[in-house]
């Protein structure tokens, strides 16, 4: 899988190309609001806010390692989230697909230089975040499904998929229809 890794270092370079081009724009601003409240303060915030705490919560403890709230910092953690996307939606094409490589490596290529994609993974926003969980949460799904299918026990793909489900929803409401979606199927 060497070419997933240049595909995923591509990605990597799109993403990180003018991540100060423009100011932070209005939805941004929130986003960075809630994060550089104290934490306490920013759960009882975003208790009163449309989208639940867990992004804000991770960029707050970003900018605070990543020393500031410049334009550039806040987005590189979208960027981060936004390219592991990348190497997981070749992931899941392969557990999907195991037989045809070239299938997982063609959704990688799509993921990596999709444009809404590549918005999202700049943009100070838990979009790229909610994202990036729920590929990994369908991924732990599937892979427990194969699992069950074959006899064997599939406890830690679903404790995987329990706690990568929960920080989804925990990082963008809507992510709990994928989740229906998941159990209709």
């Amino acid at each position: 899988m060497r070419w997933l890794a240049v595909i995923t270092l591509a990605a990597l370079a799109v993403r990180v190309l003018r991540l100060e081009w423009q100011p932070l724009w209005w939805d941004e601003g929130y986003s960075v609001y809630f994060a550089s409240e104290p934490l306490a303060r920013m759960l009882l915030l975003t208790a009163h806010d449309i989208h639940p705490p867990l992004y804000y919560a991770l960029l707050h403890g970003w900018s605070t390692i990543a020393g500031g709230l410049t334009p550039a910092v806040l987005r590189l953690l979208s960027v981060l989230v936004g390219v592991l996307a990348v190497p997981l939606t070749g992931w899941l094409g392969l557990l999907l697909y195991p037989q045809q490589a070239r299938i997982a490596l063609i959704a990688a290529l799509l993921m990596a230089f999709n444009p809404m994609q590549l918005f999202y993974s700049q943009e100070v926003r838990m979009y790229g975040l909610a994202l990036t969980l729920t590929l990994l949460s369908s991924g732990l799904l599937w892979l427990s499904v194969q699992r069950l299918a074959r006899g064997e026990s599939s406890r830690w793909q679903l404790i995987g998929y329990v706690i990568a489900s929960t920080f989804a929803l925990f990082t963008l409401y809507y992510t709990a229809l994928l989740f229906a979606a998941h159990a209709l199927w």
